[in-house]
């Protein structure tokens, strides 16, 4: 039985991804380190979380203007969709902190190296959460570089 060309493609592009992804002797210590998921944020990031959520100013500050991300358009009455989104000091909203004490809400840090730590806020009675990056910049300041707002969410993190 003659097998079709493009199932023995995706054979041989599946087992290339096995092989490729397999991790290498020695490298699963060092891949843990780079990123962790649940894990604690770096030295000084919560003192820098706390003051960022307190103080207008700081905030302003400590955001990489024009700031990127996404936003919820609604299309219809039961349908919206993500579109891409720039924020301007003019147009910002404050942020303030989230109360996680009730149970509504549920934070997770993802950490990636020492610089880099992304925040997702996830409402937990329905399917929405929000994701906010920080970065630690050349001057030893963690500055928000990116803010999805609100929306349902159409993957796992």
């Amino acid at each position: 039985m003659l097998v079709p060309m493009r199932v023995t493609l995706l054979s041989a592009c599946f087992l290339l991804f096995l092989f490729a992804c397999k991790n290498k002797p020695g490298s699963g210590k060092d891949n843990a380190a780079t990123t962790q998921s649940g894990a604690e944020p770096p030295a000084g990031f919560m003192d820098f979380y706390r003051k960022f959520h307190e103080d207008s100013l700081y905030q302003i500050a400590h955001i990489t203007w024009p700031l990127r991300g996404e936003s919820t358009e609604q299309v219809d009455a039961g349908h919206t969709k993500k579109v891409l989104e720039t924020w301007e000091p003019e147009t910002w909203r404050m942020h303030r902190p989230v109360d996680f004490s009730s149970g509504d809400f549920k934070r997770e840090f993802e950490v990636m190296g020492d610089a880099m730590v992304i925040e997702r806020i996830s409402f937990v009675a329905a399917n929405y959460a929000l994701e906010r990056r920080f970065y630690l910049n050349e001057n030893g300041e963690w500055e928000l570089i990116y803010y999805a707002d609100m929306q349902e969410i159409t993957h796992n993190y």
